[in-house]
C-alpha cells in the first residue's frame, strides 16, 4: 500500500499518493462491516442480517481459509494475522504509535516524553488505528496474509480490515472484513461506535469505490454512511472524520480530484441528514480539541503546517510551522503531537505547545530509528 489510494475515478485509475513532510502516509490514517450487497460486490464483514455475512472462522488457520470470492471469505481469527499481545498499556499519560517496518508489526505506547516504551501487541500488518477515550481498547487497520487467494488482489494491502484489541484480556478479535480497506479510524465519544473511511470491492487491477465515511457498531460491526456515501463514479474522497461529542455534527475532509489535481477543505454534517457546509478551505486532516471547541488542521496553502482555530473558523493559532501529520492534542488540550517525516519511511514522534509558542522550535520525543510510524495517539490509562 504505501500510503497510496488506488481509486477507480470514472473509466480512469488514479493512484493517489498521500504523501506528508516527505513521508508516505495513510491517506486516512488517518476505513470494519464490509461492502453494502449493491455496491458492486457482495455484502461481506459484519454481523449477520446487519449488511454482512458472518461466515465464522476455522480456528486460526488462514490457509485453509482460502476460498474463492469475497462472498464466502470466512472471519479471520486472530492467529491468521499473527497476533501477540506483549504487556498492558502502562497506566497514566501515554502516547501510542506503531511500527510499520517490523516483521510483524507493532503497537508500542511510551509517555510523552518518550520514555518507558512498551510493546503492546504485534500483528502482521497495522497501518491505521484508533483508540478509545478510556485506553481500554485499539481498533486497528490489518491487511489480509492470504489477499491473493481471498480476493485474487496483488496490491500489498489492498485490503485492511478493521480489529479491535480489548486491554483487558489483552485479545484482538475482527469487526469487520471483506472486500474493504478500512483507515481513519476513530472511537465515538461513548466508545460504541467507530468512524472510519473505507474503500471496498477491489478488482484484481486495482480499482476500487474510493473513501467514504461510515460507522460501526462496536458491538457487531454492522455499518452505516455518514458522508456522501455509495457512489459509482466517484471524483471526490472523504477523509479524516470527527465527531462532536454529542455525535450531531460530522467533521471530515473533502479532497475533490479534477484535472488530475485535488483541493482539499474540511466540511462539516449535520447528522443524520444534514447538507455538508465548508468550514475551511484549503485544509485537511481536522482535529478536534478534547473540549471540543478548536479544530486543528494543515493548511494546505501555507505546506500543511498546523493551525488551530475556533469552530466558527476565528482566532486561528500556528501550532507548527512542520508539515506534521497524524496530529493529536494531550488529554487536557494543552500540547499537539504529530508526526514529522524527515524522509521517506521515517516519521519522528515531536510536541508543542498548543498555543503556538512553540511553532518553531517543537520538542523531539522519539527519533525514527529503524521504525515506520504511520499513526499516533495521545490518551490517559487509568
Amino acid at each position: 500500500m504505501l500510503g497510496s489510494a488506488v481509486m477507480n475515478l470514472g473509466i480512469s485509475v488514479l493512484v493517489v499518493a498521500c504523501l506528508g513532510a516527505g513521508a508516505v502516509v495513510a491517506c486516512g490514517s488517518d476505513e470494519g462491516g464490509g461492502s453494502p450487497a449493491g455496491t458492486g460486490g457482495a455484502a461481506t464483514g459484519g454481523a449477520a442480517g446487519a449488511g454482512g455475512s458472518n461466515l465464522g472462522g476455522s480456528g486460526g488457520d488462514a490457509a485453509s481459509d482460502a476460498p474463492v470470492g469475497d462472498g464466502s471469505v470466512s472471519k479471520p481469527e486472530p492467529a491468521d494475522i499473527s497476533f501477540k499481545p506483549v504487556a498492558p498499556i502502562p497506566p497514566g499519560e501515554q502516547l501510542l504509535f506503531n511500527d510499520w517496518n517490523a516483521a510483524p508489526n507493532a503497537v508500542l505506547s511510551m509517555k510523552p516524553d518518550g520514555s518507558g516504551e512498551t510493546k503492546i501487541f504485534e500483528a502482521y500488518r497495522v497501518w491505521s488505528m484508533g483508540v478509545s477515550k478510556d485506553a481500554s481498547k485499539i481498533a486497528f487497520a490489518c491487511g489480509d496474509p492470504l489477499q491473493k487467494e481471498h480476493y485474487g488482489i496483488e496490491i500489498g494491502d489492498a485490503i485492511q480490515h478493521t480489529w479491535v484489541y480489548d486491554g483487558a484480556a489483552q485479545t484482538a478479535a475482527v469487526l469487520a472484513w471483506g472486500n474493504i480497506n478500512d483507515e481513519c479510524h476513530g472511537w465515538s465519544p461513548k466508545n460504541d461506535s467507530l468512524v472510519v473511511c473505507r474503500r471496498r470491492d477491489f478488482t484484481p487491477t486495482g480499482e476500487n469505490k474510493t473513501y467514504r465515511i461510515a460507522r460501526l457498531s462496536a458491538a457487531t460491526g454492522a455499518s452505516e454512511w455518514l458522508g456522501i456515501g455509495q457512489d459509482a463514479t466517484p471524483s471526490s474522497m472523504e477523509l479524516h472524520p470527527q465527531l462532536s461529542a454529542d455525535e450531531g455534527t460530522l467533521y471530515y475532509t473533502l479532497i475533490q480530484v479534477a484535472g488530475g489535481k485535488q483541493a482539499r477543505s474540511i466540511m462539516k454534517k449535520t447528522l443524520p441528514g444534514g447538507s455538508p457546509a465548508v468550514v475551511r478551505a484549503s485544509a485537511s486532516g481536522g482535529v478536534l480539541s478534547p473540549d471540543g471547541t478548536r479544530l486543528l488542521f494543515a493548511d494546505t496553502a501555507q505546506k500543511s503546517a498546523l493551525f488551530s482555530m475556533k469552530l466558527d473558523g476565528s482566532d486561528v493559532v500556528q501550532v507548527a510551522t512542520r508539515n506534521g501529520t497524524n496530529a493529536t492534542w494531550s488529554p487536557d488540550g494543552k500540547k499537539v503531537a504529530y508526526l514529522w517525516g524527515e524522509t521517506q519511511g521515517c516519521s519522528h514522534i515531536e510536541v508543542v505547545l498548543a498555543d503556538g509558542s512553540q511553532a518553531d522550535t517543537p520538542v523531539r520525543v522519539r527519533d525514527c530509528g529503524s521504525t515506520f510510524v504511520t499513526d499516533l495517539a495521545w490518551v490517559v490509562k487509568p
